[in-house]
């Protein structure tokens, strides 16, 4: 028999969204359509997933609310329709830590250490597309991790735990950072790895080191983890040892309200109808934008430090028909400006995966899908006229990683604003990871759920 809170409830969202088409009535929900559960996780990207399995794991009943047909999030694999083989043009390798390890083990899926690409690599100003003759990159990280090591330990684990009050480094823009330390051969290096931020001498330091510091530093000595059989399929078994009743897919919050003694309740719009979901807590995975937490019941607290976030465009997508040498990289350089670096909106390479007709790309700063297209197509074909060749680029696939790069603005890091983020943690049943929380790698990500949120949950 159906609660007369559940009766009223379904009434009261009935009257609150009278326009909406036919999952919203004056009747209570279906039996059916009424979900019991200990944790609520919205989003079922990299940590939705990983944290839904832990807790599958230790006895928990979970409800997962992904927007999308599948779970992975930004992992991104695209398999080649003749060979079979792989591309993975999302995530591309992960951190050798005990939770890399632990989660791929569970589901037997293999991953073999990578040092660096085995795949020529050729530096092009793809504003002409100039090859330059013998050019290359060396990592030069010893003393880009000296530096961070002795002055900035606290960010070892790419978490913001930062002092009271903020370092004034952390606060400078990159450029003013590296010529304070003399890093500028480093600059190469750091571009490599944390050009998500746009234009990087301009970005905040702890943005950029966000993307690209010690614990990246540290982790890459150790060489990255690769799915030989791409990253899609460790999430494809999680999602089947997760089951359908865990799984909503196409799945978004129609609204939801909290409290610290009765848990979560959400109305959860389906591809099969709305469904009335009471949890005892709240995990939130998705980048926590007003956006994306519309319908949540926020409070003044939350309003305010979510509607703080700045974000900087970035796509994504799969290449064929390039005209490009095969399975080899491009690196994009700006040989008009003295530190080499292109300016956003740009295309950040155009590299191989070792796929035989395909190259994957990253475009930085452009807001328009078309236009960020644009820009690959034009940069693959001034490359090819310098190799003389032609191109007659297609996009295999092409999306947008939406919020990837959020950041806030060097007053508000000032004002103390990831102190006041972490406060939220706990408040009204309701936890938070994924990338505004950590460093938006996935090992990186999984460890911090780990060790830092799910204690609270189990």
């Amino acid at each position: 028999m159906r609660s007369l809170t559940t009766l009223a409830l379904s009434a009261s969202l009935a009257y609150a969204y009278p326009a909406a088409p036919g999952c919203w009535s004056k009747h209570a929900f279906a039996a059916s359509d009424i979900l019991q559960r200990d944790v609520l996780v919205v989003g079922g990207g990299a940590t939705g997933t990983f944290a839904a399995v832990k807790l599958k794991d230790a006895g928990k009943t979970v409800a997962v609310v992904e927007r999308a047909d599948r779970l992975g999030g930004h992992v991104d694999t695209f398999y080649d329709p003749a060979s079979g083989l792989p591309v993975d043009y999302g995530v591309q390798g992960y951190f050798n830590n005990k939770q890399t390890q632990d989660f791929f083990a569970k589901f037997g899926v293999a991953l073999t250490t990578v040092t660096g690409s085995p795949f020529p690599q050729k530096v092009a100003d793809f504003s002409n597309g100039f090859i330059v003759p013998n050019a290359t990159l060396r990592p030069l990280m010893a003393k880009y991790a000296q530096v961070l090591a002795t002055n900035f330990p606290y960010l070892g684990k790419g978490t913001y735990d930062l002092p009271d009050p903020v370092p004034q480094d952390l606060l400078l823009p990159f450029g003013a950072f590296v010529a304070k330390y003399n890093l500028t051969e480093t600059i190469p290096l750091v571009w490599s790895f944390a050009q998500g931020v746009g234009n990087l001498l301009e970005a905040n330091t702890l943005h950029v080191l966000q993307n690209f510091g010690l614990s990246h530093v540290l982790a890459l000595q150790g060489g990255l983890q690769v799915a030989q059989a791409g990253n899609q399929v460790v999430y494809n078994k999680a999602a089947a040892f997760l089951g359908d009743e865990a799984l909503l897919y196409n799945s978004t919050v129609l609204q939801l309200a909290r409290s610290d003694d009765d848990g979560v309740t959400a109305v959860i719009n389906t591809a099969a109808g709305a469904k009335l979901v009471h949890a005892k807590k709240l995990l939130v995975t998705i980048p926590p934008t007003l956006g994306n937490l519309g319908k949540f019941d926020l409070d003044t607290t939350e309003e305010t430090l979510f509607g703080q976030w700045a974000n900087v465009p970035y796509f994504i997508g799969v290449l064929a028909k390039t005209g490009l040498t095969d399975r080899t990289s491009f690196l994009n350089v700006n040989l008009s400006s003295a530190d080499t670096l292109p300016r956003a909106p740009l295309v950040w390479r155009i590299e191989t995966v070792g796929v035989p007709g395909y190259h994957i790309t990253k475009v930085i700063g452009e807001k328009s899908s078309q236009a960020a297209q644009r820009l690959v197509t034009d940069a693959a074909t001034r490359i090819d006229r310098s190799l003389q060749t032609t191109a007659a680029t297609e996009f295999v696939r092409w999306m947008e990683h939406e919020n990837l790069q959020l950041h806030v603005s060097p007053e508000a890091l000032s004002q103390g604003f990831y102190k006041q983020l972490y406060g939220c943690q706990g408040k009204r049943s309701t936890w938070y990871t994924g990338n505004a929380w950590a460093t938006d790698y996935s090992s990186l990500l999984w460890a911090f759920t780990e060790e830092r949120i799910l204690p609270s949950l189990l």
